[in-house]
């Protein structure tokens, strides 16, 4: 691990909480860090820990930067748990 584990009971205060809490409906055994005195995010599951990153600014608002050898800026909840649905459904 290279941060402190971000639980489902973990807030940021802004929407990066709802995208967060998107995800965990589909991926109940999501693994989330969060490096220390930073807002990026690393998103993981059985297959690795680092699947997925999210940055974003702070407090966890918007713009989020969702990174997985490609990259997607978005300002829209929806589309960021969109997006890392997709990337943490594709086979390792």
């Amino acid at each position: 691990m290279r941060g402190r584990p971000w639980g489902p009971a973990d807030r940021t205060g802004g929407p990066l909480d709802q995208v967060l809490d998107e995800v965990r409906r589909h991926f109940p055994d999501l693994v989330v860090e969060r490096l220390p005195d930073d807002n990026l995010y690393f998103l993981g599951d059985e297959f690795g820990l680092d699947r997925v990153q999210v940055a974003c600014a702070t407090d966890g608002r918007a713009p989020f930067l969702v990174e997985n050898g490609g990259a997607v800026e978005t300002w829209d909840v929806e589309e960021a748990a969109a997006v890392i649905r997709s990337w943490l459904s594709e086979a390792p």
